[in-house]
């Protein structure tokens, strides 16, 4: 049995909840027993076959948003006793700690064996959610604790290649497992961009997804309006649980509030093939290395052409299977969607290609058999595994 934790709201519209999601379910599959341990709130109620288990709801944190806060500090003690209370009872084969806080939770615990899965570069990240501060400061600070808590964890893995070299550990490559939806419908193509109140005839750009400064959204701007200036039918469509105030702000300052439209990002699959029917391509930038963008396999695996800065492909295999262009130019990103608009036959093969390797490289068989190594190749280290207090990570 496999205790996951996971200190976040689970599930919501962001990418890692995604990738936990499809974890747990690829998991589950194999008939063994599973089970999350996350925070109380929720974005939507959620059939699931595994079983989770949640802190109590206080304090009342509502925010789903990513980044620290005092409020999840808070919730991520009550994991802490919450993680030594549900070990004790379930008596797990392993807990899988997701994410940083997930893994200082459970080392604080003291429960053993604890695998470390990296969703994302911690030194990388943090300093974006505190600008004010000096970058190199924070990152030293968030490296430090990476460290001590791969050096802790009787194994580490990584949700993408550019996360394999972790401080002071090398981790195991951990594919995210994603179903195939359904692909994407051309012929309901019209009717799905009448539902959204855009042109037939429109170049329809699509980003799913969040606007947390990580993400680099301020490139779909600057690129929309470059490619605006010789395609005027192109239109940027972002669909997200974000606010949206700060993207409308950008597009009326870059001159294309009447190119742009925001919409819910659906939570239902329904929803969410009636959003990719509507787009020529999906266009993903990225402003921070090392996580996975999982708005990147979802695209991928609905066949629609893909247009990403090399960054967001985090190390990924892709050859051929997604049009890939240099990091923060939004001159690349543009003149990558016009590449592919105007050769439809050349990117209904990119979208083919990019259904194959999802298809091939990110099987739930291929997610079960890397976990697996991961706690065979631990097995040693597990069982002498040091139980130590959360203080000690910061020493």
């Amino acid at each position: 049995m496999i205790l996951h934790v996971a200190c976040l709201p689970f599930p919501s519209y962001q990418g890692t909840q995604a990738a936990l999601g499809a974890m747990l379910r690829a998991s589950a599959s194999t008939g063994r027993p599973t089970h999350l341990l996350t925070y109380a709130q929720a974005a939507y109620e959620l059939e699931a076959p595994y079983e989770i288990h949640r802190i109590p709801d206080v304090p009342k944190v509502r925010s789903l948003r990513s980044g620290p806060s005092w409020g999840k500090i808070a919730l991520d003690a009550r994991c802490i006793v919450e993680t030594r209370r549900l070990v004790r009872r379930l008596k797990p084969n392993a807990i899988v700690a997701h994410h940083i806080e997930a893994a200082l939770a459970a080392i604080a615990a003291r429960v053993t064996p604890v695998y470390y899965v990296a969703h994302t570069s911690l030194a990388r990240e943090l300093p974006v959610y505190f600008p004010s501060l000096p970058a190199s400061l924070v990152s030293g600070v968030a490296k430090r604790v990476e460290e001590r808590v791969c050096a802790r964890a009787a194994g580490v893995a990584a949700v993408a290649p550019s996360l394999a070299e972790l401080p002071g550990r090398e981790a195991r490559y951990l594919p995210v497992p994603w179903s195939l939806p359904a692909a994407v419908d051309l012929p309901t193509r019209g009717e799905a961009r009448a539902a959204l109140g855009l042109p037939v005839d429109a170049h329809v750009c699509l980003y799913a997804g969040n606007l947390d400064a990580y993400q680099g959204w301020e490139d779909l701007v600057a690129a929309m309006a470059k490619l605006r200036r010789s395609e005027r039918r192109a239109r940027l469509v972002v669909a997200t649980a974000s606010d949206g105030a700060p993207l409308r702000r950008a597009a009326a300052e870059a001159e294309i509030s009447s190119a742009l439209k925001i919409v819910d990002l659906p939570d239902a699959e329904p929803g969410r093939r009636a959003l990719y029917a509507a787009a020529d391509l999906a266009i993903i930038p990225r402003r921070t290395p090392g996580g996975l963008p999982i708005k990147l396999l979802d695209a991928l695996g609905r066949g629609l052409p893909t247009v990403a800065a090399r960054r967001a492909a985090a190390g990924l295999p892709l050859a051929s299977a997604a049009h890939l262009t240099n990091d923060d130019d939004a001159a690349a990103l543009a003149a990558a969607c016009r590449v592919v608009l105007d050769a439809p036959e050349a990117a209904a093969e990119l979208g083919r290609r990019g259904r194959a390797y999802v298809e091939d490289a990110h099987g739930g068989d291929r997610y079960v058999a890397a976990l697996d190594a991961v706690a065979r190749s631990a097995q040693k280290v597990s069982r002498n595994a040091t139980r130590s207090p959360i203080s000690s990570l910061l020493r």
